[in-house]
């Protein structure tokens, strides 16, 4: 499939050391409340605007609160399809060709218009980081990788993921598949076993010992979406990335 190989090529060149770090499961009623508080250091609005200016780091706890948080937000709308990303696969594909400075600014605008949709997406924001370096702005490059490694150290903190009663907590499916993709694994397959948790199959038992991973898709089903989800045949897309039995 053109995505993997895309990803893997991309997601490649920045590798992601994620620091081990105490797990949190995150409480819906606890987030709820702290992020919907005006007076509250974790105030959804004041940790998105800190996550999108990328002036300071995020520490652990303002970004399990602003990940979590989100799916509360009114922005949040997951069934819903990201035109923009057909737009990023389309000039990571000239890239791979020819990868050109003109390329390199088109695919920092695509990436942009996903971002507006989806700021947490793993492997936009290492296309974006991925553009930035190579158009020579080290700054927004560190910008983008640190918010990279910050949403995955998250997604990493919700669980274990090696048992169906531990599973990693996501917003997106794609967010999923970008967990592994960055510990460097391949997928088999994926299957939902549950009404709120999926089990991705990797082709082979990894470092740790493990077949796959849980992961815990609830929030995607909080919100309702306003367009029908329509199959993108060219690329072999199902609902956000998931196949459909």
């Amino acid at each position: 499939m053109v995505l993997m190989a895309v990803l893997a090529a991309v997601l490649g060149v920045f590798p992601c050391s994620l620091m081990a770090q105490s797990l949190r499961v995150p409480n819906n009623d606890d987030v709820l409340s702290r992020t919907i508080d005006a007076d509250s250091p974790y105030y959804i609005d004041h940790l998105l605007s800190k996550y999108l200016a990328g002036e300071e780091p995020m520490s652990a706890e303002e970004m399990h609160y602003l990940y979590y948080g989100y799916a509360y937000s009114e922005f949040y709308k997951p069934l819903e399809p990201i035109p923009a990303e057909d737009k990023v696969l389309a000039v990571v594909e000239e890239i791979m060709t020819e990868p050109t400075d003109e390329r390199m600014r088109r695919l920092v605008d695509a990436a942009m218009e996903v971002m507006e949709r989806d700021p947490f997406s793993p492997k936009n924001l290492n296309f974006l980081a991925f553009a930035y370096g190579s158009l020579g702005d080290s700054v927004n490059e560190r910008k983008c990788f640190g918010r990279l490694e910050a949403v995955l150290a998250t997604i990493e903190a919700s669980g274990r993921g090696e048992k169906e009663s531990e599973p990693m907590h996501v917003l997106m499916f794609s967010h999923a598949a970008d967990v592994l993709y960055a510990r460097g694994l391949s997928i088999k397959s994926r299957e939902v076993v549950s009404r709120t948790t999926e089990y991705i199959y990797l082709p082979m038992k990894d470092e740790r010992g493990n077949l796959g991973y849980y992961f815990d898709f609830s929030r995607i089903y909080w919100v309702r979406s306003d367009e029908p989800v329509v199959q993108n045949e060219k690329r072999g897309w199902k609902l956000n990335d998931m196949p459909l039995k």
